[in-house]
């Protein structure tokens, strides 16, 4: 609940005066008050013309320009006094008169008769209502004052945190530590200066640098700010992006992972964003905030993440159900479109283009059709044996061998069986009757840039072995560090995204958040990847984002050979020590195996920097140092009295 109470403000006109350097024509009304945002700049009243409906007469401030100057002198006499008699006779607060203009001798004497003050400035009268606007913006700014809120600028967003006290601090604290700025104390000041804007204000006094910026803790040792991470970590004042409630983690609650309802919370009559955060023992909060921050810069210019990641899966879901409709997946087969092959070997299209989409590779065979073209077909009815197909200058020369009857009767038997396409080398010449029969048969003909059937051969060979290679999907968050793929997995909300997304911040690689697909390659390393859309995470509370977008290339990575796992687990109970060879323990992916280390998570305990020493010592054992030997090698030395008074410690 936001403890708060509005204050609303007016000023005198006097304090225009000082503010706008104007200069009194007269000395009356420079106490009258003016408690309203908005200006008039006279003119249907100058034709005798006055609205009894609108507040413009009774509450708004008067602007008179040159023109309106010069209508009234080229007017009667009498009828400019009597218009103005009526015009004065209203309730607003003052007149001021431009520079370009001039003063008439009625409107001194018709404005004291009515105590109205006139006022003549410096400016032109665009320009005197374009400054008058922003002064009065400011100087009568509905305000409210809360007294549980924390405002903090982050990349030059203005963060309003409330929620859990004492997550609220410790965010706050490894915010500024991280080189943020602070701007409340423990009475923050909002003020609604337009439309759209909020600006929130330390209420203490901060014109002397004497004036230190403290942090209200509840058990009475608040934190000085200013001493502890010094003047640039303070400011004054800061515009209001986003608000973010931290609150205690209910599992029975759902919180948002798409990102795609906007929330908000309405302060002084403005709509602000607002990210609900839940907060448990291994989250760090600075990070998420950080994340949330930048994700809202992204957000203004356009980019909306979580938006283009449900049109992407959308895509995704539609593609996968017109495939099943036309019969284009086989239970338990992979599937490869020709297209796709294509793309990835930028092959010329000969023939068949239209095809491309609906032709699907089903096995790693390659073949070059010797036998075929001879007339022996046993085998082409064998999976094996239906796969791309690859025709070099020796097939055609073969085929020219042959009587043209028994060449056009093998070749039309042999393009009658289900393959996906036909790969040229680069240096063929295609036949004329081989061309018409493969366009009367609608067959995909592309052409390689390599001049060698072998090159080509390999090249595919290794490309289908990896895509056909036996695969697993496995949860979990799968990251680079120091060069190692390291697998995190855990029970579902126990932190690895977010954990992940800490690593990220410290310089490593995201390369598949959710859902990883393994794979086993042509040198039998594990490899992993996005099994869906790449480089994006789910974090709860701010749905999903774009680690690419946010961070850039430098975080993220295709693929990787995993190389370790790490398990978090939650802390139950005070005895969480490791054994100390808790990384000599394996389990098996795909046939290899792979270290595998349990982390247990628990509040104090910084689960990013554990990850990072785990992997720091797997990296030790590949480079021939086990610490764990080296410590039970470093006991057995002891004696019998030192290893109990070691045990002590």
């Amino acid at each position: 609940m936001r403890e708060a109470y509005e204050v609303r403000k007016s000023i005198e006109v006097i304090d225009l005066e000082k503010n706008l350097d104007l200069k009194f024509l007269n000395n009356r009304g420079r106490d009258n008050k003016i408690n309203c945002l908005n200006i008039y700049r006279i003119g249907y009243e100058l034709i005798g013309f006055f609205c009894q409906e609108g507040e413009e007469l009774n509450s708004y401030i008067h602007v008179m320009g040159k023109k309106e100057t010069i209508f009234l002198e080229k007017m009667d006499k009498e009828r400019r006094k009597e218009l103005l008699e009526k015009y004065f006779s209203y309730h607003f607060p003052a007149l001021i008169l431009t520079h370009d203009s001039f003063v008439i001798k009625e409107i001194l004497e018709v404005a004291e008769k009515y105590n109205k003050p006139i006022l003549l400035s410096k400016m032109r009268t665009t320009e005197l209502i374009r400054d008058l606007k922003f002064y009065l913006q400011r100087a009568l700014a509905v305000t409210t004052v809360m007294n549980d809120h924390i405002l903090l600028d982050v990349y030059g967003i203005g963060i309003l945190i409330t929620g859990d006290e004492e997550a609220k601090l410790g965010a706050t604290i490894e915010l500024l530590e991280r080189g943020h700025k602070f701007i409340t104390d423990i009475n923050l000041v909002i003020k609604r200066v337009a439309d759209k804007e909020l600006i929130g204000m330390n209420s203490s006094n901060k014109t002397s640098p004497d004036e230190h910026f403290y942090l209200i803790n509840k058990d009475g040792n608040d934190i000085d700010v200013t001493t502890h991470f010094g003047i640039k970590s303070t400011r004054k004042k800061k515009n209001i992006n986003l608000l973010v409630v931290l609150e205690k983690w209910d599992e029975k609650k759902f919180y948002d992972r798409l990102g795609l309802d906007e929330n908000y919370e309405e302060i002084l009559g403005h709509k602000i964003p607002k990210v609900i955060l839940p907060v448990r023992k291994g989250r760090n909060l600075a990070i998420i905030i950080e994340t949330a921050a930048i994700n809202y810069r992204l957000k203004k210019i356009g980019v909306n993440s979580a938006e283009y990641f449900w049109k992407e899966s959308k895509k995704m879901i539609a593609e996968n159900k017109r495939r099943k409709e036309e019969g284009n997946t086989l239970e338990n087969k992979k599937l490869l479109s020709v297209e796709k092959v294509q793309k990835e070997f930028s092959l010329d299209i000969l023939n068949g283009e239209e095809l491309l989409e609906e032709k699907y590779i089903f096995s790693t065979g390659i073949h070059r059709p010797s036998l075929a073209l001879s007339g022996y077909f046993e085998m082409y009815d064998e999976d094996n044996y239906n796969g791309i197909q690859v025709f070099s200058d020796v097939e055609f020369r073969f085929l020219e061998s042959l009587k043209e009857e028994k060449r056009i009767k093998n070749l039309k038997t042999y393009l009658d069986y289900e393959f996906p396409c036909i790969i040229l080398s680069e240096n063929v010449e295609v036949p004329e009757y081989f061309l018409n029969i493969i366009k009367d048969k609608k067959i995909i003909l592309l052409r390689s840039k390599y001049r060698k059937t072998s090159q080509i051969v390999a090249s595919l060979n290794a490309y289908l072995e990896t895509y056909f290679a036996p695969a697993i999907a496995v949860h979990g968050v799968f990251v680079e560090m120091y060069g190692f793929g390291v697998l995190l997995t855990g029970k579902s909300g126990i932190g690895k995204s977010e954990t992940a997304l800490e690593l990220i911040h410290r310089g490593h690689r995201l390369i598949a958040d959710d859902m990883v697909k393994f794979v086993k390659n042509v040198t039998g390393d594990v490899v992993g990847k996005a099994a869906k859309l790449p480089y994006f995470m789910e974090i709860r509370g701010l749905g999903i984002i774009d680690i690419k977008t946010l961070y850039g290339l430098g975080a993220v990575r295709i693929s990787k050979r995993l190389d370790a796992i790490i398990e978090l687990q939650e802390q139950k109970s005070e005895n969480y020590l490791t054994s100390v060879n808790y990384m000599s323990s394996t389990t098996e992916i795909l046939g290899n195996d792979i270290y595998k280390a349990i982390l247990y998570i628990s509040s104090g305990r910084n689960a990013a920097a554990m990850v990072e020493i785990a992997v720091m010592n797997l990296m030790g054992k590949r480079l021939g140092y086990d610490a764990s030997e080296a410590y039970l090698k470093g006991r057995k030395l002891l004696t019998e009295k030192e290893r109990k008074e070691l045990d002590e410690i």
